[in-house]
């Protein structure tokens, strides 16, 4: 099924854009300042990335998914240990999610509680949308939405695991046909009426993966058909984009995913276009300083050479829209070390400022 085109946004400034589209939102017991989340990235959200996102306005942001038997230590993955880089936090990067990877209520169950325990965490998302083949293989993200009453029962396992709130993410169905679409929705319902206090849509199948357009219209009616706050997700790659979305589909909230790589400021900036009209591009001594305070953070939670390594990625989203992306993408493969690193950023981000 191929969504409808889209609308032009139409308007975004003033006080009552802002009071419609960003605001506050209640997940269970807890208040959010803002409806503006960082989605869960497998390899992205690092503690770091997290905080960034944060301090440019994201009232919510979770770990990198895991499944419970890496919570629960019985895996040889390097986050595993709850007490690990993997779930290293600190008094700024609260609320604070944790997205898991469910197939066995039971064993879900068993990695909530000792989350629960372990205080870490201030809510569990459910992952019932992973299109990866790797995750899918295993029966869990986005497979779960062809296994109705596992997911469900994963659900009420979770719900009375510990007294942490429960979320959980969906995909519009397996395929894009009317039928899945109905059973993606109908599972979305049962979570709900099962404890759920909240879901994120990612307006595209699971067998899309991260091609085509995403169906912000959906969204619009899985809001319009649950009892709890839907969140969407999917080509929100701008602030134009978030609050186009959201003005569409009248959904809570915007969960940002890969629109925020390299680009953390785009909370700020939604922010401000949804207040006054307009917003701030960044600046180059911006960009900089974020490109820096990324890669030191990595560097301080994984040591320098791992730090390097990530940030290997990592530049390659900060460099879009640069001059001279491509010869920055090329340099930062080649950093040998932290000082080189934070030279090359300094060149680079000198050459646009010249152009600034």
């Amino acid at each position: 099924m191929t969504p409808p085109a889209r609308r032009p946004a139409g308007p975004a400034g003033g006080d009552a854009a802002r009071e419609c589209l960003v605001r506050p939102v209640g997940l269970g017991p807890i208040r959010l300042s803002a409806n503006l989340v960082l989605a869960p990235m497998h390899r992205h959200t690092h503690r770091i990335f997290r905080l960034l996102s944060r301090r440019a306005g994201a009232a919510l942001a979770h770990t990198e998914m895991l499944t419970p038997e890496e919570v629960l230590n019985r895996t040889d993955r390097k986050t595993a240990n709850p007490g690990a880089p993997g779930l290293a936090s600190s008094p700024e990067d609260r609320p604070l999610g944790v997205q898991l990877l469910p197939r066995e209520p039971d064993l879900l169950a068993e990695a909530i509680a000792r989350l629960s325990a372990l205080g870490t965490v201030d809510l569990v998302d459910l992952n019932f949308a992973c299109p990866s083949r790797r995750v899918v293989a295993t029966d869990r993200g986005g497979a779960m939405l062809r296994r109705p009453d596992p997911a469900v029962r994963c659900v009420e396992a979770a719900v009375g695991a510990s007294p942490l709130p429960v979320t959980a993410k969906f995909r519009l169905g397996w395929t894009d046909c009317d039928e899945d679409r109905d059973l993606a929705l109908d599972i979305a319902s049962r979570a709900a009426e099962a404890g759920a206090v909240a879901v994120t849509l990612h307006a595209r199948s699971v067998m899309q993966g991260y091609r085509g357009r995403a169906d912000w219209r959906a969204i619009g009616r899985w809001a319009a058909r649950l009892a709890v706050p839907v969140f969407g997700s999917g080509d929100l790659r701008s602030p134009e984009a978030v609050l186009a979305m959201l003005r569409e589909s009248g959904c809570a909230g915007a969960s940002l995913a890969r629109g925020a790589l390299g680009a953390p400021w785009i909370f700020r900036q939604t922010m401000d276009l949804a207040d006054r009209g307009a917003y701030d591009p960044v600046t180059p001594d911006e960009r900089r300083a974020t490109l820096v305070a990324h890669f030191t953070g990595l560097a301080e939670q994984y040591g320098e050479a791992a730090a390097l390594a990530l940030m290997r990625q990592e530049g390659q989203y900060y460099a879009r829209g640069m001059k001279g992306a491509r010869a920055l993408r090329v340099a930062i493969q080649g950093a040998r070390d932290a000082d080189a690193f934070r030279d090359l950023v300094a060149q680079y981000v000198a050459n646009e400022a010249k152009t600034y």
